[in-house]
């Protein structure tokens, strides 16, 4: 398939029409063009390789869409922001040509839940599928890593750990069929993350971070940005209600807790 196809079929897939009036050039030219509005503009950036971040020996070319888009919606998440559009670089052998739209399916699904458009991007020639996202979001008051001050409470939105599991499950083709298994092998193949519940918290919030590098590697740079120290009670981990299934996945608690 030449590339004026795949960009042809590409572009059909993130067609807007006249959706929305602060997208004033969409795809189809040289760049975007959105009009200036009065709230904070955040930008954000992410690039997933094959072998590396994803693997197509597990995961179709729709979950890796939904799977990379997700990654960027968090960073946008994390800084209190509402995302609303993205710019995607794919770069592709020869023999992903086919799957090229079922990628951008799969990009616009998990778009589509938070009501984010791809509005331009663009198209190269590589040994290994590489896809670059830079993401664009709205914010009133940002929530940085530095934020946070002694005397205030760390949450994580959800317990972490099923992702990292689920790798491992398919990395060592486990026959491991139970259910916290499978829910961690699809925490890695689809992660679920839940956009409103976020964008609930943010009033309360003085600092935040995506935990896609693990809770302890995280909180560590809240607390290096902010120049405090984070205490992480170990037990409350243990003691959480999907910890057990956790461990279950994990194998032991030794492996939950390195996954966490």
């Amino acid at each position: 398939m030449r590339e004026d196809e795949v960009l042809k079929n590409v572009r059909a897939i993130f067609d807007y029409g006249q959706s929305d009036s602060a997208l004033i050039v969409g795809n189809g030219d040289d760049g975007a063009v959105l009009s200036a509005r009065s709230e904070l503009t955040v930008l954000a950036s992410d690039m997933a390789v094959e072998g590396i971040h994803f693997n197509f020996a597990w995961s179709s070319a729709m979950q890796v869409g939904r799977k990379v888009s997700a990654a960027n919606l968090a960073d946008i998440c994390a800084m209190g922001a509402w995302p609303e559009y993205f710019l995607v670089a794919l770069a592709f052998p020869a023999r992903f040509a086919g799957q090229v739209v079922e990628l951008a399916q799969g990009i616009k699904a998990e778009c589509q839940r938070v009501g984010v458009k791809v509005i331009g991007g663009d198209l190269s020639r590589s040994n290994e599928v590489v896809i670059s996202i830079s993401a664009v979001g709205r914010v009133k008051r940002p929530i940085l890593r530095g934020g946070a001050k002694v005397g205030d409470k760390l949450f994580i939105s959800n317990l972490p750990g099923f992702s990292a599991a689920g790798l491992s499950l398919l990395k060592s083709s486990s026959d491991n069929q139970s259910a916290a298994a499978n829910r961690a092998r699809l925490a890695h193949l689809a992660p679920d993350l839940e956009y409103d519940k976020y964008r609930k918290s943010y009033e309360h919030l003085s600092s935040a971070i995506d935990t896609s590098d693990g809770l302890v590697i995280d909180a560590s740079r809240i607390a290096a940005a902010s120049g405090v120290g984070i205490d992480i009670r170990v037990e409350q981990l243990i003691n959480s209600p999907e910890f057990s299934e956790l461990e279950s996945a994990s194998g032991s608690r030794e492996s939950a807790l390195e996954n966490a």
